[in-house]
């Protein structure tokens, strides 16, 4: 499944703080610095992550995280998309293009994303589609474990899927997916993104 690459306010490298740089150009040389093993240049064009630096030097100092890490990056390139809370722009061949989408579309995709990686148990990517304080709490083997041992957790996915086609009520920073007697599944905006805050 190709991953879609989000970019925040990307911190650039030194030498080209002064010059804007194509998404895309910054994603190469992210990659590219993880293949030469230059962790400060890569770790210079993240937002900092949510573990700090200590966290990514210790992750990517392992040759193999960071081969698979720069080919997953180089994959999502090809479909990149630049995305703020009223704008998305996607890689249309070399150029970009304005995504024209309803403002329910984005939340929505979000949602049917998250369900699609727990249909298909890719508990690694559902988790990376959680809000901070589920990440916080979960990994993806406690994700994965929970929803085994959870007799509700399939009933709940199969209402959130069925919440897919309701209206969504897209509010300052949350969406919220109506499931009735007062409950809901609901997104919130982190860092442009939506994320899975709640399966009520």
């Amino acid at each position: 499944m190709k991953r879609t690459v989000l970019l925040g306010s990307l911190l650039l490298a030194p030498a080209c703080a002064t010059t804007p740089r194509e998404p895309v150009s910054v994603a190469e040389a992210y990659a590219r610095a993880l293949d030469d093993g230059r962790l400060q240049d890569a770790y210079a064009l993240t937002t900092n992550g949510p573990d700090g630096e200590a966290a990514f030097l210790e992750r990517y100092s392992d040759p193999t995280a960071r081969k698979e890490r720069a080919a997953a990056v180089r994959e999502g390139a090809a479909v990149l998309e630049a995305r703020a809370p009223s704008l998305t722009l996607a890689r249309f061949g070399q150029d970009w293009r304005v995504v024209e989408a309803r403002p329910a579309d984005v939340p929505r995709a979000a949602l049917r994303r998250f369900l699609d990686a727990s249909d298909a148990r890719d508990w690694k990517e559902a988790y990376g589609l959680l809000a901070a304080p589920l990440r916080a709490r979960y990994t993806p083997e406690r994700l994965k474990e929970d929803f085994e041992r959870e007799p509700l957790a399939r009933e709940r996915l199969r209402r959130a899927r069925l919440a897919l086609n309701a209206h969504v009520r897209v509010g300052a920073g949350e969406a919220v997916f109506p499931l009735g007697d007062e409950r809901a599944v609901r997104l919130v905006l982190e860092d442009g993104e939506y994320r899975v805050a709640a399966l009520e």
